[in-house]
């Protein structure tokens, strides 16, 4: 991808367009390792460690506190998807609060507690009532991403503060707050943080393409033949795959703009394996892809930054990368830079999505991680669920 995009912040179901920027691709010639793992870790205990050591040093949880907010985050995914269904109109979202272990399901009216009562499991859940809709925070969204075109940087539905929060450049905060003058939960806020798209065989390790490099999400098959999953963006015109000088597979199909997805069968002489690098000659093994709520740990692995981690931010998340509009992708706040794109995202042993984009601070005359820069990171991924079933593709899986 050849373009550098502000991209949009949103909540569980939120909708949101940001504004675009442009610049080069990540050259190939950066000669950083391409990947370590020469094995999988399928030991599921040490996998959670790994997750746990992150919610540890995030959240200043004891180790067994952190261990147990991870076994739990499987199940509040699949409450927080019943609380949902049977909310309806008045649900306003759920998140994961790991500071005190419980899944908050919101809705707007103190009745409508009973509807989920009985369908969901009491111990660790809370029901909250709050003034505001998911659905009345979307409309917000949209309609505040209309009144403001080209000063929005990004704007997203804020689940835990039950509130819309646009973001603006520093100069533009007052006009912002201006035009957002009588509507109902919304917030402004100033920055001067872009967010781009990251271009720059175990999921997470370097793949390269017409001079630029990408990385790989995940191996997966297709009629029982290997296949590479990634972004599209660094798919686009049908790329063919390269890695160590070796061609590794040529694009069959891909998506971009509208999604960021894309597959393309592996060459003779390569076998995907059922895991992603962590960097440190092991890889983590990948046993399925239930999807993990807002709030959960997710880390990622890619060619620039390597393993990193962070939490589930918000969901079907819009972005508008330099005039390429990508919908239907989940926001993180871990660190990912360029080259990063298409690297896999993973919450415990289950698949999450391939990296999309990110923010980045310019230091030095090098463009880095909010972090590396005091700021806030944020990154974006295409969840995996829709795109293996839009291509057909079976995820590859550990089976030790």
């Amino acid at each position: 991808m050849k373009t550098r995009a502000l991209a949009s912040l949103a909540a569980m179901t939120g909708v949101l367009l940001l504004v675009p920027t442009a610049t080069a691709a990540q050259a190939a010639d950066d000669k950083r390792p391409g990947g370590s793992a020469s094995s999988i870790e399928g030991d599921s205990n040490a996998i959670k460690g790994m997750i746990a050591d992150y919610l540890s040093k995030e959240y200043r949880l004891d180790k067994e506190t952190a261990k147990k907010r991870v076994d739990a985050q499987n199940d509040f995914g699949k409450e927080a998807k019943k609380a949902k269904d049977e909310l309806g109109g008045e649900s306003a979202g759920s998140y994961i609060d790991q500071k005190r272990g419980v899944l908050v399901v919101q809705t707007t009216k103190d009745e409508a507690k009973n509807k989920v009562k009985g369908k969901i499991k009491d111990k660790d859940t809370e029901i909250k009532v709050v003034s505001r809709s998911m659905s009345t925070l979307e409309d917000q969204a949209k309609k505040l991403t209309d009144k403001l075109g080209s000063k929005l940087v990004s704007a997203r539905v804020d689940v835990q503060n039950n509130k819309v929060v646009a973001m603006v450049s520093d100069k533009e905060v007052n006009s912002a707050k201006d035009a957002a003058k009588g509507m109902d939960g919304v917030e402004v806020e100033g920055t001067d943080v872009e967010i781009s798209t990251q271009d720059d065989v175990y999921g997470g390790q370097q793949i390269e393409f017409t001079g630029h490099v990408c990385s790989l999400g995940f191996n997966g098959t297709k009629d029982g033949k290997d296949v590479l999953i990634t972004a599209g963006h660094c798919a686009v015109g049908n790329a063919v795959f390269s890695r160590n000088g070796r061609e590794l597979a040529r694009t069959a199909a891909y998506a971009f703009p509208g999604n960021d997805m894309a597959y393309a069968p592996l060459a003779q002489g390569w076998t995907g394996q059922p895991g992603v690098d962590k960097w440190n000659g092991r890889g983590v093994a990948v046993k399925g892809s239930e999807e993990a709520p807002v709030g959960a740990a997710v880390c990622k692995s890619g060619r620039t930054t390597q393993w990193t981690c962070g939490t589930i931010q918000a969901k079907n998340v819009t972005a508008n990368y330099g005039g390429k509009v990508v919908q239907g992708l989940t926001q993180t706040n871990a660190c990912t830079e360029g080259g990063d794109s298409g690297g896999s995202w993973i919450s415990g042993d289950q698949a999450q999505g391939v990296h999309s984009g990110g923010s980045g601070v310019n230091v030095g005359g090098k463009r880095v991680c909010g972090e590396k820069a005091g700021r806030p990171n944020n990154a974006y991924f295409q969840p995996i669920n829709p795109l293996l079933q839009k291509y057909g593709l079976q995820l590859k899986t550990h089976q030790g």
